[in-house]
């Protein structure tokens, strides 16, 4: 069996890799459905989208585990790190439950009054545009701490370690990649904010839908792009 297929096995057998399956399919289908106007395709692509949010339902524990063994980021190299850090867990956990009251609410099993819906709705499209933000942030200061090694191993000698040089040349490259991806998926989070939060409900549905299409695809891309070459 071939390395490739093996690798797409690989993908789809662990949960975040199915799931960035999923999500490209999800936005593939609504991309399609907005452009040729097929309601069909993009009531397909909410589907998916909502088996996303199903699996989602289930990662509370994972979460608590993650957030605890974290602590308070000691290990960090920096205490802005582990600041970080913390946010990011703090966020995270707390965008959990938001999500399941909007979800027990659309379902029925609450019976919400309208504004304290929109409100819940408002919170946990916050707190998805405030993780991304943070996750940025690390990946600028994960890029300046790569970009300082990177000078420091051409300083150390002339010739120097190529091999290392090398894979901080192609780590370096990724994280630029990575922030990319984020600042698209931050312009798909903020614009599912209501109107007048920056920019929230000025993209159309096909603009969304084809920013979405694209982090997905370089999600995967960066996937393998990682088994390949940091080997």
């Amino acid at each position: 069996m071939s390395s490739t297929l093996e690798d797409i096995c690989e993908l789809l057998e662990s949960y975040n890799g199915r799931d960035k399956v999923v999500r490209l399919a999800c936005y593939v289908f609504k991309l399609y459905g907005c452009i040729k106007d097929e309601k069909a395709w993009q009531a397909a692509g909410s589907r998916l989208s909502n088996a996303r949010l199903m699996l989602r339902l289930f990662d509370d524990v994972p979460m608590i585990r993650h957030t605890y063994n974290y602590g308070l980021g000691r290990h960090e190299p920096t205490r802005v790190a582990a600041i970080l850090g913390v946010l990011a867990n703090m966020v995270d956990q707390a965008f959990l439950p938001v999500e399941k009251v909007c979800w027990l609410n659309d379902v029925g099993v609450l019976k919400l009054s309208p504004q304290t819906a929109y409100t819940f709705d408002t919170i946990s499209t916050g707190l998805w545009a405030a993780s991304l933000y943070i996750s940025l942030i690390q990946t600028i200061r994960s890029i300046h701490q790569l970009s300082w090694s990177r000078d420091c191993l051409k300083k150390s000698s002339e010739n120097g370690d190529t091999d290392a040089r090398r894979k901080l040349d192609v780590r370096l490259a990724l994280q630029f990649v990575t922030a990319g991806k984020q600042c698209l998926d931050i312009a798909h989070a903020v614009s599912c904010l209501p109107s007048g939060w920056l920019w929230g409900e000025k993209l159309g549905a096909t603009t969304v839908a084809a920013i979405a299409t694209t982090s997905s695809i370089i999600g995967i891309a960066m996937y393998f792009a990682r088994k390949r070459l940091l080997r």
